[in-house]
């Protein structure tokens, strides 16, 4: 499991790195903030997770999310996410610190580390077992559209905990302020 999250650690600062100093350029150029962006932006997601499970088969739940950002610089945002997915088996409640970074203006990478609290039916149905709590990474991308201060933005993700691979997909409503 720590292989797994460190190896999506990785990744994720391997696709942002390579990033950094178009993007820091960039920054450089812009020396006053871009007055159309907000500082500060909430947002609702609304999607399906699939577990991507070989012993059981795959799974998938709806999966609802809200999440705030920072903007930090005129490329980077920071944030607090909290999802749930809820699924025939298992309910699935993720806290995750994710780094929005805009490769464009309107395509965004994800990345970051998080929890994922899992609580899943037995076998033999009807009763819970003992909650149990992973470490997840995850890793994804965003193309965001922006109108006045209004965001819509279709994504995909994909987190790893536990051993697992999650795939996380839908769209993300958001308002900046």
């Amino acid at each position: 499991m720590i292989r797994e999250l460190r190896t999506a650690i990785v990744t994720c600062a391997i696709a942002l790195g390579g990033h950094t100093q178009l993007l820091l350029a960039q920054d450089a150029e812009e020396s006053h903030a871009d007055e159309h962006h907000f500082d500060n932006a909430v947002a609702l997601f609304v999607g399906a997770s699939t577990h991507l499970r070989t012993e059981h088969g795959n799974e998938t739940g709806l999966t609802i999310g809200l999440e705030y950002a920072r903007r930090v610089s005129s490329w980077l945002k920071v944030g607090l996410l909290g999802e749930v997915i809820l699924s025939e088996q298992e309910r699935n409640f993720i806290l995750l610190l994710p780094f929005f970074a805009h490769v464009t203006p309107h395509l965004l990478l994800v990345a970051g580390p998080g929890l994922e609290h899992v609580e899943r039916e037995t076998e033999a149905g009807g009763d819970r077992e003992d909650p149990k709590a992973d470490f997840l990474g995850r890793i994804g991308v965003i193309y965001e559209v922006e109108v006045n201060n209004w965001a819509i933005g279709p994504q995909i993700n994909a987190d790893v905990s536990g051993g697992h691979w999650t795939l996380v997909y839908g769209v993300t409503f958001g308002i900046g302020f």
